[in-house]
């Protein structure tokens, strides 16, 4: 039995799962820093037998070059991204991968993000940091000599002015898909002291009440929020979910995050309403087009924050995904169903008994 090891996994997980195997090879991101390019990969891949990845594709192709492999394990929360699911199924195997990893991290994030844009705190760094605001400021009467004041040359660049923003407490932050991710924004928020609202058809009023969390439908989400956050899934149902409509119902006021996938939103009308000002501002880790091109008009825009897709980019993700993907392949290899399955119809052709 050989493993194939393309990502990072603790030392102790994989110590736990080592007796199972002749050969571990630990290749990609944890050897040299970066992800096997595909000609690597097949070659790699040729005598595997459970291999351990995180960004590299499985595709059709690559499936067909390995002759061996008999489970596949993604760090990942969501490994359609790049894997092949139909395929790896049609050919038996199963993958394990890891939900939840980044609920913590990603609502974290948010919040950042959403304070980062409601208090300027983005805007404000990179007047600083781009020498926007060095100006040289003669002591004025009335301030203490100690006192620092920006006020500038003229009121109107006076930053405690110009960069005045909303707080959180008593508004309205509307959650768009109350999963892991969102119950998380949810309970950050609620710290806030702030009023949760929000729209998921799966979600019942009982779980939603657990969590402080008032179920609205759609439009009313649009229309009453302060702050619209993002965290559905894309499917087939959810591409394109958020467009011109959502955005008309919004406040003037109100700003827009997006944590999730980009092709949940229609950008181009995001950036309409961005531009014309019939939104206050939005904050964006996702895009169309990743990375973004350097002639992209978001760039162009002053009211937002924009983030290089790093929500989940955390040292804590790799603790949790890596205890799940070590234990589904030790209970696999006795023979048991692992917790975690993307594909467990699988399980009805093979002879894995149920933990």
């Amino acid at each position: 039995m050989k493993l194939l090891v393309t990502t990072f996994i603790k030392n102790k997980d994989l110590e736990r799962i080592k007796p199972y195997f002749d050969e571990i090879r630990i290749r990609g991101l944890p050897q040299i820093s970066r992800i096997l390019k595909k000609e690597e990969f097949i070659k790699e891949i040729q005598d595997i037998d459970v291999l351990i990845l995180e960004f590299e594709q499985i595709t059709k192709e690559i499936l067909a070059e390995s002759k061996r492999l008999k489970l596949i394990a993604s760090v990942r929360a969501g490994p359609g991204a790049n894997i092949d699911i139909r395929a790896a199924t049609e050919k038996g195997i199963p993958i394990i991968y890891s939900p939840g990893r980044s609920s913590d991290v990603v609502a974290d994030f948010t919040m950042g993000l959403l304070i980062a844009v409601t208090r300027y705190i983005a805007k404000g760094h990179f007047l600083v940091k781009t020498r926007r605001l060095t100006e040289k400021n003669p002591q004025r009467p009335g301030f203490a000599p100690r006192d620092i004041v920006w006020v500038m040359n003229e009121p109107t660049n006076f930053p405690y002015l110009k960069l005045k923003g909303q707080g959180l407490t008593g508004k309205t932050l509307g959650i768009l898909g109350l999963g892991n991710i969102g119950k998380e924004v949810a309970k950050r928020a609620k710290c806030f002291k702030m009023k949760v609202i929000a729209h998921d058809p799966y979600v019942n009023e009982e779980i939603a009440e657990r969590l402080g969390v008032k179920l609205v439908d759609k439009d009313t989400l649009f229309r009453e929020s302060d702050f619209v956050s993002i965290h559905v899934k894309l499917k087939s149902d959810t591409k394109g979910l958020v467009g011109e409509k959502e955005f008309s119902l919004m406040k003037p006021t109100s700003f827009f995050i997006n944590t999730a996938r980009a092709a949940i939103v229609d950008q181009k009308a995001l950036y309409k309403v961005l531009k014309k000002g019939k939104i206050a501002g939005a904050a964006l880790d996702v895009f169309e087009d990743e990375p973004l091109k350097p002639d992209d008009p978001l760039l162009d825009l002053d009211n937002v924050v924009l983030t290089p897709h790093i929500a989940g980019a955390c040292y804590d993700n790799y603790e949790r995904a890596s205890l799940i993907v070590t234990q589904g392949i030790e209970d696999y290899l006795k023979g048991k169903r692992p917790r975690y399955i993307v594909n467990p119809e699988i399980f009805g052709k093979e002879k894995v008994k149920d933990k």
